[in-house]
């Protein structure tokens, strides 16, 4: 009989109340509770005053005698972060054995007079007990009998020469306090779940009782529980552990749940050596620094969120048993013998960027205690000079120019510094000369331009310095005094070369040069002889190596070179502790020198080198650590004869390959994955004889017309053969007794398969025949698991077997099937788990009751026009999609309760009484709100598809050809949205289709003048294209705009009288020009179709007055009027529909009445126009130009803008001047915003309105504008990071000149500024930092202001 918990508790705590038992020894098997039950002994002793404290020693450690002085301290409380330094300082012996001394006696004095258990936590360790024993007995009063007493927990009942008093081992939990854990770790909700109660009693019993176990399983169920399809994972999960002794939970919750970030769940499982697993526990906060120093998280925009992704995955580490709670906060990592096939492919170190883990040895300190705090990292250390910070950790974003300069420079004894996201454009000079810099972390330097400085580091280990996209030349000489540099981090640098102080760094271990996409080449890396990781990864213009061999790095165990330019790699055969070779995406490369000398060799990934066409050797029998071969979309048309027994084989789209003969070696194969190979053919006839591992099988898109013998692949779960266009036949399928997906969609020329075939697959889940030619589906298995059954367009399908067995059925597709109508749906009664019912276009007349399919989220009725009703639809209140279209539905429940509802398809439903008495205009006006069946009030509803409506005249619309009936056009919805700016939560809108709306236009072709005055018409695709479909998108997108709009300058009109919005088009939307014309605002955004707004023709866009382009890629200038093609020309009916008379279009005054433009992310952008403009621009008020990265200038000629106000331009890469020539005067221009503009030399235009000046991050520009009109309106200046400006206002024709208005002047960073060019008043608000040649003389009136040169 089992003994509860709480049994063992009490007989175990006898022992401990008995005064003679002083040695007490708990054992049992990993995870069974040993140090929990350790820790209920602990606190019911001391809550019955048997004893004061508890101490606790893990005996998994390297203790020492100091280390053991620690753990006792922190326990007792005696050491703060600072004395944990202070006992660490070795600046002085002598100070240091007074030190430890000091703490012993705290120590000495802190257990005076009480009674202490001490805990021995050995964990499966081979530690001498009685010799840790002596080692405290010099720190604790073990010779006082009656003041302790020793608990230790052991993984086996021995204890070698050690005596003890009692033994006790610790039993697993019986079956109901094993139930009553899992529910306590459940999430509650997951219970009301069909199938989980069943799934739950059989993981209980795989549990075996053990606490640890049960936690994890309780994550496996919360989180699967909560998928689309996690009962069924479950399921899987269930049978693996039935099949494998060697069953990890911790495997599932890792590898399955997605819980950890790769780089972490990589890190906690490396094979080799670890410092924070192998020599040392360590606090936890400083456990998440090093995992974002490695970037396990990331891309960092703030230290803070980071952390808590650190402290969540920790939390769910610790669960897992693969990170142990010690004392005081501190942790240790596990070892862990997960094996994590899913993460070959990464290399050595997973994701890792700089190889911490790898560099520290026995005698590295780590980063020491961590505190967080304001975008800060950072470590006291305390010596003979006071405190000092050891690490600091800092938000570029929130430290910048001289704040940083200043807190550097104060702190030069660093040991470890990083800066994310740093603003700084050139390498702070405090860096110069810190002696005891051990790392360097300066990532995502998108500013930095320059490292030309001086570093003498000699302590320097770690040093990255990454993301820039203008730091182009690294000094000759940059590394000469790093002498002790051994992992290296340059990624995504601009550089063209390496400098030649690099070559000489013979302690190197890593080097990272990922992205450095201008880097062709290395030289000789001979000297560096400890590399064991090189990554040139998406370097794609590099092409060659300095060294034709790696015969000097015979320590290198990763080789990254995915999408780079290399054709031929230096020899490798020296090479035999090599681990990972990636190749992916080098087009160059055409053939593989010989490894079979590469014995360590896991992964070999040569994915889409489109060029390789064969291996040197002829057989990979050698590499027999193979794990992971990858050769899609390669020339290859043969394979080595022998493949050395990989786990996962990839020839994914090998178009050369036609044929699959036998191969060798291939045993252990788990996945062989060949789909989109179009031209194979054929296999041969045992190739799959040996294959008794293979678990996925994908062939689809091949060209096999059939399959040798599959009845040796016991273990088969998958067996993809999907678009097997000339498959005719199926092997005998009966032993696949594992099988649980059969995938034979569009297998068009399969029409028979034997009766036999499915029977016995009694773990089949998931089974598609879609579009198949079969006639009859053969009977299924019974008792059956299937989840999905797909016979959609089985055309010839006369017969269906009884489907009343599939009672966990999930989704159900007879879409299409003609015999549906005479077999019945009386079987929906038993399909009770229903999620997805399509019975689309089966000419049905009735249906059962809709009651028993309450899980219902999908169903589809489309195209059976006898339809009359569907009984008890009310019930189904999870329903998500609801097709309707094309029946006789005369009624709808009422729809007040179906939340979820996101698409509501009512097309060709003429019956339904509620909307007979609607009119389409009604749909039109934004404030109406009143639909039928409480439609209005289903905030989810995203697209709905209406029944035919009545026109103002009262008759019903008619059915008319439109340009979108036409082919290959496409299809459109369109919405009218709020006039109002959009906030808060997401209103309802009413879609249309574009047919209705055409419908509507051919009967009444003026009312867009007459009936509807004002719109704001949104058109989008009815299916999703560039992102775009969905209503929250659209939704955000407006958003956005509405907050710029009213935090600008210049405001968007209110009222939006005629406005349409166009998104997410590939082509222009046929139809939409009839709409266009009538619109004074435009919005285009995602919409490639577009190279010119000329491209709309002249009389459809004559009107616009606002025009937002965005994210229109292919635009190359706003007005083309040399070259023009009317894209938006009415044609068929939409031409009859034209009440324009106008035949011949005049583009010469284009745009005259455009008053605000917006144009941003048009990365082709050439011109703003092209051709001879006459009036043009001429009312532009507002021009906000951003992110046009080849844009030259903003007007090539001298072009009449007497009326702009605004004018913004940023982010244009390669933009020169604003105004080609110099003449251009902007008479009304009041503000005027340049930034991020690296290639600007000149404004080229007067501005003698100006109230507004904004200018940063313009590096080139020497002189901001001429001051022969003068600013006087002047009230804000601001000018940051402009390396080269001089002065301000140029020309200056008196110095006496003085700006009254203004009212506040900010310059930084401008190291070249002399003078301003006009006189300043007494300033309220004043900030001038970084100018230090700046003479003039400037007065500041309040402590806002400060002048710091």
């Amino acid at each position: 009989m089992a003994v509860s918990s709480m049994e063992q508790l009490r007989d175990i705590f006898g022992v401990v109340r008995d005064v003679n038992k002083k040695r007490i020894v708990l054992f049992g098997k990993p995870g069974v509770g040993k140090t929990w039950m350790a820790k209920k002994l602990s606190d019911r002793a001391i809550k019955e005053h048997l004893f004061d404290i508890s101490l606790w020693v893990f005996l998994h450690r390297n203790n020492d005698i100091r280390a053991l002085y620690k753990i006792i301290a922190r326990q007792l409380s005696l050491l703060s972060p600072n004395d944990e330094w202070e006992v660490e300082d070795e600046n002085k012996e002598e100070e240091d054995e007074e030190n430890w001394e000091n703490l012993k006696r705290k120590i000495s004095e802190a257990l005076s007079g009480k009674k202490f258990l001490l805990i021995l936590d050995d964990d499966g360790c081979k530690v001498d007990i009685e010799e840790t024993l002596k080692v405290l007995g010099t720190l604790l009063p073990l010779d006082q009998n009656d003041m302790y007493k020793v608990l230790i927990t052991k993984a086996e009942n021995d204890s070698g020469h050690f005596p003890v008093d009692a033994r006790f081992e610790v039993k697993p939990l019986p079956v109901d306090e094993s139930f009553s854990l899992l529910k306590e770790r459940m999430v509650p909700s997951i219970h009301e779940i069909a199938g989980v109660n069943d799934l739950t009693k059989a993981f209980v019993e795989i549990s075996r009782g053990f606490p640890a176990e049960i936690v994890m399983i309780g994550k496996v169920l919360s989180y699967f529980g909560q998928q689309e399809s996690g009962v069924q994972t479950l399921e899987r999960v269930l049978e693996e552990a039935s099949d494998n002794e060697n069953y990890s939970v911790a495997h599932i919750v890792c590898t399955k749940c997605q819980l950890l970030p790769t780089g972490i769940l990589i890190d906690c499982c490396w094979r080799g050596s670890h410092f924070y697993r192998d020599y040392a526990s360590v606090h936890y906060n400083e456990l998440i620094t090093y995992w974002i120093l490695e970037g396990y998280f990331g891309h960092i925009d703030c230290i803070e969120k980071a952390y808590q992704m650190g402290h969540r995955a920790l939390m769910e580490l610790t669960d897992c048993h693969m990170v142990k709670r010690e004392e005081a906060g501190y942790v240790t990592i596990a070892k862990s013998d997960l094996d994590l096939d899913d993460f070959y492919q990464w290399g050595i170190g997973g994701t890792a960027r700089l190889g911490l883990a790898t560099l520290f040895d026995r005698n590295s300190k780590g980063f020491g205690r961590i505190t967080w705090q304001n975008g800060m990292v950072k470590t006291l250390c305390k010596g003979t000079k006071g405190q000092k910070l050891a690490t600091l950790m800092l938000d570029g974003n929130r430290f910048g120019g001289e704040v940083l300069l200043d807190l550097l420079m104060s702190e030069q004894e660093l040991q470890v510094l990083a800066l994310f996201n740093p603003t700084v454009k050139l390498l702070p000079s405090p860096l110069s000369n810190m002696q005891n810099l051990s790392i360097l972390v300066l990532r995502g330097c998108h500013f930095l331009k320059d490292i030309n400085i001086h570093l003498n580091l000699q302590s320097l280990k770690v040093l990255e310095i990454s993301g820039s996209s203008s730091l182009n030349i690294i000094p000759d000489d940059f590394f000469n005094h790093m002498p002790q540099l051994q992992s290296l981090n340059l990624s995504e640098l601009q550089i063209s070369s390496l400098p030649s102080s690099l070559y000489t760094l013979s302690e190197l271990r890593w080097l990272i040069l990922e992205g450095c996409s201008h880097l062709e080449r290395l030289e000789s890396l001979r000297k560096l002889t400890n590399l064991i990781a090189l990554d040139l990864s998406a370097a794609t213009s590099f092409e060659s190596f300095g060294d034709k061999t790696f015969s000097k790095n015979q320590k290198l165990q990763m080789i990254k070179l995915s999408k780079t330019k290399i054709k031929t790699l230096p020899l490798l055969s020296s090479l035999r502790e090599l681990t990972h070779l990636l190749l992916s995406g080098c087009v160059n490369i055409d053939r593989m020198r010989s490894i079979t000398s590469l014995t360590s060799l896991q992964t070999l990934d040569l994915f889409g080198a489109r060029k390789f066409k064969e291996f040197h050797d002829s057989s990979l029998e050698t590499i027999v650590g193979l794990k992971f071969l990858d050769l899609s979309g390669t020339s290859v048309n043969h394979l080595p004869s022998n493949i050395s027994n990989p786990r996962h084989l990839y020839l994914k789209c090998c178009f050369q390959l036609k044929q699959l003969p036998s191969i060798e070696g291939l045993a252990g194969l788990q996945v062989l994955d060949l789909s989109g190979s179009s031209e194979l053919n054929t296999i041969g006839n045992d190739f799959f004889e040996h294959l008794t591992c293979l678990r996925v099988l994908n062939l689809s898109e091949t060209s096999v017309e059939s399959l040798p013998s599959l009845s040796n692949l016991y273990s088969l779960r998958q067996l993809l053969l999907s678009h097997c266009l000339s498959l005719r036949t199926l092997p005998e399928l009966t032993s696949l007794t594992k099988l649980e997906v059969l995938d034979l969609s569009q297998c068009s020329a399969l029409a028979e398969v034997r009766d036999s075939s499915f029977e016995h697959l009694l773990c089949l889940q998931r089974l598609d025949l879609s579009e198949t030619m079969i006639d009859r589906l053969p009977p299924l298995p019974n008792p059956s698991n299937l989840r999905s059954l797909l016979l959609k367009k089985c055309a010839n399908m006369k017969v269906l077997p009884p489907l009343t067995s599939l009672a966990k059925l999930e989704e159900l597709n007879l879409s299409g099937i003609s015999s549906l109508n005479e077999t019945g749906t009386a079987f929906l009664e038993y399909t009770t788990n229903l999620r997805i019912l399509d019975l689309s276009e089966t000419q049905l007349v009735q249906l059962p009751s809709m009651s028993n399919l309450q899980s219902l989220s999908h169903l589809s009725v489309k195209g059976c026009p006898k339809l009359e009703t569907v009984p008890n639809l009310g019930a189904l209140t999870k329903i998500e999609f609801l097709d309707l279209s094309g029946t006789a539905v005369r009624d709808l429940p009422p729809l007040h309760r179906f939340n979820n509802l996101r698409q509501l398809l009512l097309r060709d439903c003429s019956s339904v009484k509620e909307f007979l008495h609607l009119e389409m205009l009604d749909l039109l006006d934004p404030t109406f709100t009143e639909l039928p069946y409480g439609i209005s009030n289903l905030t989810n509803l995203e697209l709905f598809d209406l029944p035919k409506l009545k026109n103002k005249q009262g008759a019903e619309t008619t059915k008319i050809e439109s340009p979108l009936e036409e082919p290959n056009q496409h299809q459109w919805h369109i919405s009218c949205w709020s006039f109002e700016p959009i906030m808060g939560a997401i209103k309802h809108h009413i879609s249309m289709r574009s047919t209705q709306f055409m419908e509507l236009f051919g009967e009444n072709p003026s009312f867009l003048g007459e009936s509807v005055k004002r719109f704001h018409f949104l058109v989008h695709p009815s299916k999703a294209q560039n992102g775009y479909g969905s209503r929250i998108s659209y939704h955000n997108e407006i958003l956005l705009r509405d907050i710029y709009f009213q935090t600008r300058e210049f405001a968007h009109p209110r009222d939006r009288e005629q406005s349409l919005e166009i998104h997410g088009f590939d082509s222009f939307p046929k139809g939409v020009e009839l709409i266009l014309r009538h619109a004074e605002f435009l919005f285009l955004v995602e919409t490639p179709f577009v190279k010119g707004l000329s491209d709309l023709g002249a009389k459809n866009v004559k009107k616009i007055k606002v025009c937002w382009i965005e994210r229109c890629r292919e635009i190359e200038s706003v007005l083309r009027l040399d070259k023009v093609e009317n894209i938006a020309k009415p044609e068929g009916k939409a031409a009859e529909m034209d009440d324009s008379a106008e035949n011949v279009e005049d583009f010469s005054h284009l745009m005259e009445n455009l008053e605000i433009l917006w144009l941003s992310s048009a990365i082709n952008l050439k011109s703003i126009y092209s051709g001879n403009l006459q009036g043009g621009f001429r009312n532009l008020k507002c021009f906000y130009l951003a992110y046009c990265p080849i844009l030259l200038n903003v007007f090539p000629m001298c072009q009449k803008l007497e009326n702009l106000e605004v004018l913004e331009v940023k982010f244009c890469d390669k933009l020169e001047t604003l105004f080609e020539h110099d003449s251009a005067t902007l008479p009304k221009l009041h503000t005027l915003h340049l930034w991020a503009l690296p290639n600007l030399k000149k404004a080229g235009c007067l501005v003698p309105a100006v109230r507004y000046l904004r200018v940063g991050d313009c590096p080139l520009l020497v002189n901001l504008m001429s001051v022969s009109q003068y600013p006087e309106n002047l009230e804000i200046l601001q000018i940051k990071f402009c390396d080269s400006l001089e002065t301000v206002f140029q020309n200056s024709t008196s110095s006496n000149r003085i700006l009254p208005n203004l009212r506040k002047f900010h310059i930084w960073d401008l190291p070249e500024l002399k003078s301003v060019g006009v006189e300043l008043p007494h300033l309220q608000d004043c900030c001038v930092r970084g100018c230090p040649k700046l003479q003039h003389h400037l007065e500041v009136s309040n402590a806002r202001s400060s002048v710091t040169k």
